[in-house]
């Protein structure tokens, strides 16, 4: 019997040559799309899972809490450094409390022989550490280990750093490094293997903790109070059970009421934050960006099983419409005693074999594709990821769940044809009732279609919005180049603002801490106009010399600038910490004084106009700014744009004359702007890339449809052209009913389309609106690919010659 129904399915397969590709390609397409996503999401969802405790790893977290209304009015990742040491002796269940504190990027040196002989490299990945974090993740040691990072000047290394110091990894262990241009040394104690790429702690260079101790000791006071903006440390605990996770948590109010200084407007909440979960949890500062929220991870996911149903629909419609073609074959086998079960596993083994065959050429698409699609996206997609045992369960399910969607129906269809009325050939596409269906799973299509286009469409509007709205200074061609921190060094900053300021080409010039963007912005508590109570919102602090405002075309409000100092003596702050002041109007701020936490008071000379330091997903921060040498960390200039590639030439060569031993490191800031928004760039690119494959799947069915009514009313359009009728009425005759159906998709994914991508844009706090364009757009582009798929077989029907199709049929 399996014999006989294996004939039966190729033959079948065989004899509808171009409905078998139709549906393979549409399958294959669809199956492949929906591979790719699960493995995105694979991806993503993987960050640190390789850890052999990772159920037991938490991230210690804290959210400002106002206490008048409960609302949460900052959430934070870092906490005091006295925090591991408390979370162990206080809570028996933890197990091991590690800190790591993120430098990012420095300059490093290896000494050798003689000075002129000394290795220079730009380090990236540098953190902070102390040894318990190699004990809670983990970590393969190819030479020495982590114990030594208790002592202050210690250091370990990852295996590619190593050879890129030393040649190789056995001879680094013992030997000393450098950083920053004051050389502080860190010998070398432990070199690891190199980390994964999907780690939210992207260690090169652990530097022991203690080091700060001894390079910033204000901030290391024992027994200060615990503010809850204070400490630039993360905390991981490792819990000796997770089942005791309930309890602890249970215990963390009163952990921070004896440690966290109280407040009658703020409060601090503790919670930990599961390992696996920091990754996804864009509500916290993270190690790295790029990272696409579980929000997002579940619209790929959703993405994906549509995809997969505006696959299933194609071989559904083409299938219920080809069973007419054989009613007859039925028919006979159901006179010659085939029951129904037998005729419904026949069509399920036919189904089954093309969607083995899908699978087939899906798996080779995602081969081909893997590797673009990282590239797309910039994910390092290995193909290795084929070999996940998660990876082939989910194609097994794939595989039978698409030959259930696909084939149960017009199984059904096709095995309860009356074997008298197949034979009589009174079977028609009316008769086999599938036509209201075929028509309900176009619009189906359509409305998924046109959403994906109609969310691609919003998502190229908000990034082209981003790219150019004002972030209220001028980013477009300033350069920064990072300085050197010895302290004799910085002697000649003056010197080489001065230089810099003669070369052609270089138009405004000036010392910083940073450009107006920044990833994070470290605020403080502050007390206005020497009131007893502290300001109900932290302000933030940037740096600047007097040039600052020019140099990034930043307006000044009202008052004046600061004069130029070297330390801090008189701000200026931007118009929203007026506005959460309550005060009426710029003026009314000046001359008044604020004063910081650390007791340090500085009277308000000036108000700047806003400008955003972050992304435009979040508000604009309180700000103020002043004049403090010993904070300068970038020397920024504004470059004539026409002229940009020749002057950098000039601002090297200067720069490397005046600092001869410091390494030349230059960024452009617009090229910062874009960094804020690699997970919506990542977003946009793959809402373009599904949109466009569910369009494709989507038109392959339309064209497998009207391939059907072209070849079943042959004979109508050669009656009807006999009778007159012009090209035209025969293009109308096929393309109308798609015309309708693609109208009532749209009337349903429009307000679906409104709704989701109005809740996308509500992630930024500065967005585009969704105008009427969008619709029409997205209507437009959905009649046009229709007509091109439509439109071929049509008119190739329209100009046959009517003769010939009534002798032929």
């Amino acid at each position: 019997m399996i014999n006989s129904y294996l004939k039966t399915t190729f033959r079948s397969i065989t004899r509808k040559r171009t409905f078998t590709i139709l549906n393979i390609a549409g399958l294959a397409t669809g199956i492949a799309a929906a591979l790719i996503i699960f493995l995105v999401i694979s991806y993503e969802r993987s960050f640190d899972s390789y850890h052999a405790a990772a159920d037991r790893i938490y991230r210690v977290t804290t959210n400002v809490i106002n206490r008048s209304n409960g609302e949460v009015t900052s959430r934070l990742s870092n906490v005091n450094w006295e925090m591991a040491d408390k979370m162990k002796s206080d809570f028996p269940a933890v197990d091991k409390a590690a800190l790591i504190s993120f430098q990012g990027g420095a300059q490093m040196y290896v000494p050798s022989k003689g000075t002129s002989d000394e290795k220079k490299f730009k380090q990236t990945g540098i953190f902070y550490t102390t040894p318990d974090l190699y004990n809670i993740l983990d970590y393969t040691w190819l030479a020495g280990n982590a114990a030594g990072l208790n002592d202050p000047h210690t250091a370990v290394i990852s295996e590619k750093t190593a050879r890129a110091y030393f040649g190789d990894v056995q001879s680094a262990v013992g030997r000393t490094i450098l950083m920053w241009s004051y050389r502080v040394p860190f010998q070398v104690t432990g070199v690891f293997k190199d980390l994964p790429t999907n780690t939210d702690l992207p260690v090169e260079v652990g530097l022991s903790y203690n080091v700060l101790k001894t390079l910033t000791p204000d901030q290391f006071l024992p027994g200060s109070p615990w503010e809850t903006s204070q400490g630039y440390a993360q905390c991981f605990v490792l819990l000796k059970d997770n089942a005791q996770r309930s309890s602890i948590t249970a215990g963390l109010p009163a952990f921070a009421a004896r440690y966290y200084k109280a407040s009658t407007t703020q409060l601090a909440q503790l919670q930990l934050q599961p390992l696996s979960a920091m990754h996804m949890d864009k509500r916290y500062h993270n190690f790295i960006t790029g990272n696409l929220s579980s929000r997002e991870l579940w619209a790929l996911a959703l993405i994906g099983c549509f995809l997969l149903l505006v696959a299933c629909i194609n071989f559904i419609n083409l299938a219920t419409a080809l069973s007419v073609n054989r009613a007859k074959e039925i028919g006979v086998r159901k006179v010659l005693g085939s029951n129904r079960v037998q005729l419904f596993s026949q069509f399920l083994l036919e189904t089954a074999v093309i969607t083995l065959c899908a699978i087939a050429v899906a798996i080779i698409i995602t081969i081909i594709a893997l590797p673009y699609t990282g590239q797309l996206i910039d994910r390092e997609l290995s193909l290795s990821l084929l070999n996940s045992p998660s990876l082939w369960a989910a194609v097994l399910g794939c595989a039978v769940l698409v030959t259930l969607l696909s084939g149960f129906y017009p199984g059904m269809i096709v095995s309860g044809f009356n074997p008298v009325t197949a034979l009589k050939s009174k079977i028609s596409i009316k008769s086999t009732g599938g036509v209201s269906l075929r028509r309900g799973l176009v619009v189906f299509q359509f409305v998924i279609a046109q959403l994906l286009v109609i969310g691609t469409l919003v998502v190229v509007k908000q990034m082209d919005y981003i790219s150019h709205q004002s972030m209220g200074f001028n980013k477009d061609a300033v350069v920064l180049v990072n300085l050197p921190s010895d302290s004799t060094l910085k002697l000649k900053y003056e010197y080489l603002k001065t230089s810099m300021s003669e070369l052609p080409g270089v138009s405004a010039v000036s010392l910083c801490t940073d450009a107006p963007t920044a990833d994070w912005i470290f605020l403080q508590d502050f007390y206005f106009d020497s009131q007893p109570e502290k300001a109900p919102f932290k302000i933030g602090v940037k740096p600047g010399d007097a040039d600052f405002y020019r140099t990034f075309d930043i307006k000044l409000k009202a008052g004046r600038l600061p004069y130029p100092s070297d330390t801090l003596r008189e701000i200026v702050v931007n118009e929203t910490t007026v506005k959460k002041l309550g005060l009426s109007s710029p003026e009314n701020i000046i001359g008044k004084i604020l004063t910081t936490t650390e007791h340090q008071s500085f009277p308000i000379v000036g108000v700047i106009n806003d400008f955003n330091s972050k992304s435009l997903h979040e508000a604009i921060t309180p700000l103020f700014m002043g004049s403090q040498r010993g904070a300068y960390e970038y020397i920024a200039l504004r470059l004539d744009p026409t002229k940009i590639s020749a002057t950098l030439k000039k601002v090297e060569q200067t720069f490397t004359g005046i600092y001869p031993t410091y390494l030349y490191d230059l960024s452009f800031v617009d090229e910062r702007v874009q960094s804020f928004y690699e997970a919506d760039v990542i977003t946009a690119k793959l809402f373009q890339l599904f949109a466009g494959i569910a369009v494709f799947i989507s038109c392959l069915g339309l064209y497998g449809l009207i391939s059907f009514m072209v070849t079943n009313r042959t004979r109508e359009v050669g009656i009807r052209k006999v009778l007159g009728a012009s090209v035209n009425n025969i293009l109308f005759l096929f393309s109308k009913e798609f015309m309708l159906l693609i109208g009532i998709a749209f009337v349903i994914s429009a307000p679906l389309g409104y709704y989701f991508m109005q809740g996308w844009l509500s992630g930024f706090y500065y967005h585009t609106a969704i105008g009427a364009g969008i619709f029409v757009s997205a209507i437009v582009l959905s009649l046009l690919m229709a007509w091109a798929t439509v439109g071929y077989k049509a008119l190739k029907a329209a100009l046959s010659n009517p003769v010939k199709n009534l002798r032929e049929n």
